[in-house]
């Protein structure tokens, strides 16, 4: 029978064979499909609010990264009770990494880094010396504990937790793991810091003065603008320019860029917050028991890597102290791997060089978000084009016999 034959207009909705006809494709502006978005709107600003309203409750009692981990642990909760089974829009999603993108770039500060002195070199070279660790890191953890290279390198960089989370799936990693590890790390690093500010370095502190409290930015027009710019721009920079993850790191450059030249602006504390509790959401709504069970597995081994790379981190601050007048304290502060904000309010309480450590923690953020992705994708092009050109000039049979020892 012709497959061109037309069909039966019936209500039985048959063709004359008596096989069902085809629907008739509905427009991309139909009732429907209107309806359906702006259901999907709805639910997506109720999600966020309620995120945002957790996270600032979580402020107060100093949880880590609060908009993170509660939305997180709500998006968790969402998709298990089968409330929400949709993944985060794709338009949501590339809004919240252009808006972290921007808040990074405006941490630059070049006025600042004159002003470090001779300290500044040293300390460069910590921050060079913590890219290269956490790279190493990533990739031994990876054969290690069987976790692919991708998500262990990102899962390991000591910086820019909720920026490299919210650019893992567009850089080929697993973003729910590599959200475990970074939120680990940030957790013991800023749980460890006020323990370690008390009793190694000032006993005289407070514990309870030391919290991971948010450094605020007042909301203004100028700074929303600028946000409003700076992250399309961007996000066109980091296309045009082929970026790995380019709706981040595109409105880190032009940011980062604007604030040097004098004309950037300060992103509202609120925007960046939002953007946060979309990271968390994407996340937590991705995290399934099986996930789950494989994070538990994951645990030990990465917090051994996470201990050792903060170790050592402490370990190169107190040879700064060898070579520089810097006090023990400001230098453990600078170099501390993450928790920018975290780091600022415990540099405030116990009246550290808040300007040094300041510089030192945004020029090392700086670099993990920009360095790491490019660099993590080369090196595992690298790998790729070794392996194949390996593949192809080795006979099968050796290839399946070491495949098998492997």
């Amino acid at each position: 029978m012709s497959e061109h034959r037309m069909p039966d207009i019936s209500h039985t909705g048959q063709d004359i064979a008596g096989q069902t006809a085809a629907p008739t494709p509905k427009s991309p502006l139909s009732r429907d499909a209107l309806r359906s978005g702006a259901k999907v709107a709805v639910i997506w600003v109720l999600l966020v609010a309620v995120a945002w309203v957790g996270g600032k409750y979580g402020e107060q009692f100093n949880l880590p990264a609060p908009h993170v981990i509660v939305s997180v642990i709500l998006g968790l909760v969402v998709a298990s009770t089968g409330l929400l089974k949709r993944a985060t829009p794709r338009a949501l999603h590339t809004g919240a990494q252009a808006v972290t993108g921007v808040v990074i770039g405006t941490f630059l500060d070049v006025k600042a880094l004159g002003s470090a002195g001779g300290s500044m070199l040293p300390l460069l070279a910590i921050t060079v010396a913590t890219l290269v660790l956490s790279i190493v890191a990533g990739l031994v953890l990876a054969r290690w504990a069987g976790i692919d290279q991708k998500t262990a390198s990102l899962g390991m960089v000591a910086g820019g937790s909720a920026a490299i989370v919210s650019a893992a799936d567009e850089l080929g990693a697993d973003s729910r793991q590599v959200a475990f590890m970074q939120y680990l790390r940030l957790t013991l690093v800023i749980l460890a810091m006020p323990l370690i500010i008390e009793f190694v370095f000032d006993p005289s502190v407070a514990f309870h003065g030391l919290g991971p409290a948010e450094i605020e930015v007042a909301f203004s027009i100028p700074g929303m603008l600028f946000v409003l710019w700076a992250g399309p721009v961007g996000y066109l920079l980091g296309r045009a320019l082929r970026m790995p993850a380019p709706a981040l790191l595109g409105p880190v450059i032009v940011a980062a860029v604007a604030t040097v030249g004098g004309f950037g602006g300060q992103p509202p504390e609120q925007f960046r917050e939002i953007a946060f509790n979309i990271i968390g959401l994407e996340v937590g709504l991705r995290l399934t028991p099986a996930a789950l069970r494989a994070m538990g597995r994951m645990l030990p081994k990465v917090l051994l890597f996470v201990v050792g790379i903060t170790a050592i981190c402490a370990g190169l601050a107190w040879l700064v102290t060898l070579v520089t007048d810097l006090t023990p304290q400001d230098a453990y502060l600078a170099t501390t791997p993450g928790g920018i904000n975290a780091v600022l309010a415990v540099a405030s309480s116990v009246h550290s060089n808040v300007a040094l450590v300041f510089t030192v923690q945004a020029l090392r953020l700086l670099m993990m978000v920009l360095i790491v992705p490019p660099v993590l994708k080369w090196w595992l092009n690298r790998q790729s084009q070794m392996a194949g050109r390996g593949a192809a000039g080795a006979p099968v049979a050796e290839t399946v016999t070491a495949g098998e020892i492997g």
